[in-house]
């Protein structure tokens, strides 16, 4: 993410209030409802251990766009810590109510399975929440085999493996006509 985004921000933000998905920027992530310079800052921080608290593993961060609209986000966690194992796994993406169904979710995760492997992740957990439908036809889409449920607070949250060794796991959309 670079800075000087804050129009294209603050209008994907609007999209999330206007839905109610206020939970969307959460937690540590909550500065992001004060605008973009100060998420810029936040991420920008995360790239390395240990910030904001010791438990925050090193992390990239990207915008999902088309023609300069930003559509949605990814993290790539670069590691897992015990609390990722449950909830978070290794990626992480949201995207805007207008651009779901779209096909977004699953070109971004399959950009975000094949960075960590250029980074040496062998294999990534990804999960989301059991009520979360459009989530796990993504993450099955893109070749997620499903593990045993962690169950967080109060509800379900559904884990998933996806080998990054094998080609066949990351595929880029359909193989040319010959």
């Amino acid at each position: 993410m670079a800075p000087g985004r804050d129009r294209e921000f603050a209008e994907m933000l609007e999209e999330f209030r206007a839905a109610g998905e206020l939970d969307v920027y959460s937690g540590t992530f909550a500065v992001a409802w004060e605008g973009y310079g100060s998420f810029h800052a936040l991420l920008s921080r995360m790239k390395a251990d240990g910030f904001p608290t010791p438990e925050f593993v090193p992390m990239d961060s990207y915008f999902i766009e088309a023609n300069g609209r930003i559509l949605g986000e990814i993290y790539i966690r670069h590691r897992l810590t015990p609390h990722l194992e449950n909830i978070g796994g290794h990626i992480g993406y949201k995207v805007r109510p207008s651009c779901r169904n779209r096909g977004v979710a699953t070109t971004a995760l399959r950009l975000a399975i094949k960075r960590l492997a250029e980074i040496g992740v062998e294999r990534a957990l990804v999960t989301c929440n059991a009520t979360n439908a459009a989530s796990v036809r993504v993450i099955e889409k893109c070749g997620g085999d499903r593990i045993e449920d962690a169950i967080v607070e109060t509800r379900v949250e559904r884990r998933y493996w996806i080998a990054l060794d094998r080609e066949s796991q990351v595929s880029y959309g359909p193989a040319p006509s010959e």
